[in-house]
């Protein structure tokens, strides 16, 4: 038996909220994830992705910088709306050598990287963001990467500490993760800086 919530009968102020919550949720995505997220504490470890610009670039590393993983889609609206703010970010810390943004971009399904390699290009040059972006190598290092990372929604964007341990997750996207992820950002930046010899 399918049972359907409804709200006639309700109240103004009670179908004012629904409507509220759920133009959030459509708008905005799944909203954030607070630290404790499970991944917070774990190890990223190597990443199995691909340069979209240069083949023959290597992966990064996520230890010994301040990195912002951010695994997004150009298939994925919310995840539309979120990279221009990331983009901004990193261009305000441009000149911060302990800050990277590593922006995977990852397939509506199996993943084919020439296929995501070209649609994000293009995605990329239509909206004149400039971010060195990856694809994973295959379907299988996704799968990998979802089960290490808890990767299962998307945007998702993990704050990973010099130690390459994660340190905070954003799933989904509102409006109010840009200020929120920039201080983060910020705190993680001068403990690395306190914690240098």
């Amino acid at each position: 038996m399918i049972r359907r919530w409804s709200v006639r009968g309700s109240s103004p102020a009670a179908r004012l909220a629904v409507r509220a919550a759920a133009i959030v949720l459509l708008v905005g995505g799944c909203g954030t994830v607070p630290s404790s997220h499970p991944t917070v504490g774990r190890a990223v470890g190597p990443l199995p992705i691909v340069s979209i610009h240069d083949a023959t670039t290597a992966p990064p590393d996520v230890a010994g910088r301040v990195t912002l993983l951010n695994f997004w889609g150009t298939w994925c609206p919310p995840c539309r709306r979120e990279l221009p703010g990331l983009v901004r970010l990193a261009g305000r810390l441009a000149g911060e050598p302990a800050f990277q943004l590593i922006a995977v971009s990852c397939g509506a399904g199996a993943e084919d990287v020439a296929e995501v390699t070209a649609e994000t290009r293009a995605f990329l040059t239509e909206r004149g963001l400039e971010v060195g972006a990856w694809a994973f190598v295959d379907t299988a290092a996704r799968r990998d990467v979802s089960e290490r990372l808890g990767l299962d929604a998307f945007p998702t964007t993990y704050l990973v500490g010099p130690d390459g341990r994660v340190r905070r997750v954003w799933r989904g996207y509102r409006p109010s993760d840009e200020p929120e992820i920039a201080r983060a950002v910020l705190e993680a930046l001068k403990g690395a800086a306190a914690d240098a010899p």
